[in-house]
């Protein structure tokens, strides 16, 4: 092909969404001119594998690293140039302004089309000191390899993480593996902000388990040393917390200054504004990766979520249509998964605070199983709250936790959202099933057959942190465990009644009938069974407690008093 008709590509930004759209547009158009602008040193590198790097899981820097310059360049022609910051676009004249760092030096380049891939910075906190030596933010391959060149250092014993995000929980479990003593501050009342308060708090019971110091409802006013000597002790409103490294993990901004400058429209989430294509306002201009707005899959409206997995899939279809494809982006559901210890978490859609929000009636089932039959030797514990409208009985949300895979159902359940499937479809999906994998009944199955039961007025349940209030409000109710003298023995509730399931059926007259009951045992199952048993013998005012105390969110109760 001539080089005069050669369409010329730029892209601006590397890492996922950048270099996955320069890469789909070589393999879309084999004769295209590609070029690739990035500040950074690093192109196309696994930054959520940096906190793994840091705790020594991952051995070696170069493991993290996908590709380099010269790879793109000799495999697929691709040219690379790092180190070089655009401070310009000028979409009437069609070209960018490149300033080259180390020469300090700006040109010119000439476009046919153009892809903003200019992602996310950290967000920093304005707190006196954060300017110290060992004080360090966690995004790119730099940040990574400083951080683990401090804790090699061996001079580490204590750290403070600012911010209880993904990236702040990971990085408290890196550094504890690496035997540092870790205090976690979270200036909002729950960690893992994108997920409900319940298992939120599961999350915080786990740290705890591990020797972390959670404080929450606290924030950082002042980080305290000197240039000379580094960080010593933070100051978080009248305590001082001693520590050798601070951590400032409170979140990120999209990098939309070079874009916004050009008139290239943002969203109200304050990233760049696209259409299904990807493409900003101005034609021939796409977006994508982390400085980037899509919209919701469930309500439809704008949101800002970051991750890897959605710059990818953003960057392959801007990399389509950036040579004269027609691909849509489908949007996202947030789903997101990530591990704290031996706790693994996971969730998608709408959570049940932004699903009341957004003005949805819903009904929700918090449904303990196992990640494969309880006889397998390595079966372990999962825990779902599944969350759908009771007006058409759609899907609208999951959260998975526990000790067990909760990768599959998390997965299932967001492609049945994504498919706008219904509680009763949920039901009747054919899940694999052998022993060494999963239950006979799906986890999914399972949490929608008890969901269905809700929905149908079968049963009616509370919520563990329903029952947790009302005990805070002293409320005129009875909280009553049906399980055997044997398991009480090992963990119960203060407080509550003991009727052990072989013998409510003959002892219902035990209860009073002028007070709520809300049932209760290990999973919910029997607990659930006791509530018919009430209701069938006349009792009005029954309810059971979802996942019992296997999903009860506070730390968990101690043994029967002798």
């Amino acid at each position: 092909m001539n080089a005069a008709k050669r369409k010329k590509i730029v892209v601006i930004g590397a890492v996922a969404g950048g270099a996955k759209s320069a890469a789909k547009a070589r393999r879309q158009d084999p004769y295209a001119e590609i070029t690739v602008y990035t500040e950074e040193e690093y192109i196309s590198y696994a930054g959520c594998g940096e906190p793994y790097y840091i705790a020594g899981e991952i051995k070696e820097k170069s493991q993290l690293l996908a590709r380099t310059p010269e790879q793109f360049d000799e495999n697929q022609d691709i040219q690379i140039h790092t180190s070089h910051r655009v401070v310009k676009i000028d979409p009437d004249k069609k070209f960018i302004t490149v300033k080259a760092l180390k020469e300090t030096t700006e040109f010119e380049v000439e476009y046919d089309a153009l892809v903003i891939a200019t992602g996310a910075r950290p967000v920093v906190p304005p707190i006196p000191g954060r300017e110290l030596p060992g004080v360090y933010q966690l995004r790119t391959i730099p940040d990574t390899l400083a951080i683990r060149e401090k804790v090699d250092s061996g001079t580490v014993k204590r750290a403070v993480v600012v911010g209880g995000g993904y990236i702040g929980l990971e990085m408290v479990e890196s550094f504890t593996a690496r035997g540092i003593q870790v205090t976690i501050i979270e200036r909002l009342p729950q960690l893992a902000p994108p997920y409900d308060e319940d298992v939120a708090k599961h999350i915080k019971n786990e740290l705890t388990k591990h020797g972390v110091d959670v404080r929450l409802n606290e924030s950082v006013e002042e980080i305290i040393g000197s240039p000379e000597t580094g960080v010593s002790a933070v100051r978080a409103g009248d305590k001082i917390i001693e520590t050798d490294l601070v951590l400032l993990s409170v979140g990120i901004r999209p990098n939309v200054e070079l874009a916004k400058e050009a008139g290239i429209d943002l969203g109200p989430t304050g990233a760049i504004k696209v259409d299904k294509r990807m493409e900003t306002n101005i034609a021939g201009i796409f977006a994508a990766g982390d400085c980037v707005e899509t919209y919701h899959q469930v309500t439809q409206k704008p949101v800002w979520i970051a991750l890897g997995s959605t710059a990818n899939k953003m960057g392959r279809i801007v990399g389509i249509n950036i040579t004269g494809g027609n691909e849509k982006f489908a949007g996202v559901l947030g789903t997101s998964i990530f591990r704290v210890f031996d706790l693994n978490i996971a969730g998608t859609g709408l959570i049940e605070r932004d699903a009341v929000k957004e003005g949805y009636d819903i009904e929700i089932a918090v449904v303990p199983g196992g990640d494969r039959p309880h006889y397998m030797p390595d079966a372990k514990r999962v825990i779902i709250k599944l969350i759908a409208s009771k007006s058409n009985r759609r899907i609208l949300g999951a959260q998975v936790w526990g000790d067990g895979k909760v990768d599959k159902t998390i997965d299932t359940i967001a492609t049945a959202i994504q498919l706008k499937a219904t509680v009763e479809d949920l039901q009747q999906l054919d899940l694999a099933y052998a022993p060494p994998f999963a239950p006979a009944l799906g986890n999914p199955i399972v949490a929608a057959n008890v969901l269905m039961n809700k929905l149908d007025g079968s049963t009616e349940g509370v919520l563990p942190g329903k029952v947790i209030e009302q005990k805070n409000k002293n409320d005129n109710f009875v909280f009553l465990d049906v399980r055997g003298p044997k398991i009480m023995k090992e963990i119960c509730f203060e407080d509550c009644e003991n009727i052990p399931m072989k013998d409510l059926r003959k002892r219902c007259e035990d209860l009073p009938r002028d007070k709520e009951i809300i049932t209760s045992c290990n999973i919910g199952l029997n607990a659930a069974l006791a509530y018919r048993v009430l209701k069938s013998n006349g009792f009005e005012r029954v309810k059971y407690m979802d996942g019992g105390i296997t999903a009860f969110p506070e730390p968990k109760p101690g043994p029967a008093a002798e």
